[in-house]
């Protein structure tokens, strides 16, 4: 019995997912890549590529160029598996130590517009004694 393989990509053609005709009842939003006989078409889950779809890190091996499989480079690799490393959490002593920093600066940022509001209010005062007396 013949078999047909198709693949599921992703918005940047990553093969995702990879099936045969055999187990797969709807192929709404797969693509047709091959067809054959044997266990590599029958069971293509685990036998239609030479490595398995997803790396240890996450990233995607495969991708599909036009409707054909094509392996990512090393570089490809390497790139999406450092997209997917999370971002760090700083710790509370970095959190505290960034935040008492910016503390001192809105301090220093107050203590500045108070003594530019005194002056102000003084020449105001000085400016009133001169025109109403």
């Amino acid at each position: 019995m013949e078999y047909i393989v198709y693949v599921k990509n992703n918005e940047n053609s990553y093969i995702t997912a990879v099936d045969s005709s055999e187990f797969l009842t709807d192929a709404t939003g797969w693509a047709e890549i091959d067809r054959g006989y044997g266990d590599r078409f029958h069971h293509a889950q685990g036998n239609y590529f030479d490595k398995p779809i997803i790396t240890d890190g996450g990233a995607y091996q495969y991708k599909l160029v036009n409707k054909k499989p094509v392996e990512c480079s090393a570089e490809e690799i390497r790139k999406q598996e450092e997209a997917l490393k999370p971002v760090p959490v700083p710790t509370p002593e970095e959190r505290i130590a960034e935040l008492e920093a910016e503390n001192k600066t809105l301090t220093a940022q107050v203590d500045a517009l108070s003594f530019q509001l005194d002056f102000q209010e003084e020449c105001l005062v000085e400016m009133a004694g001169i025109i109403y007396a």
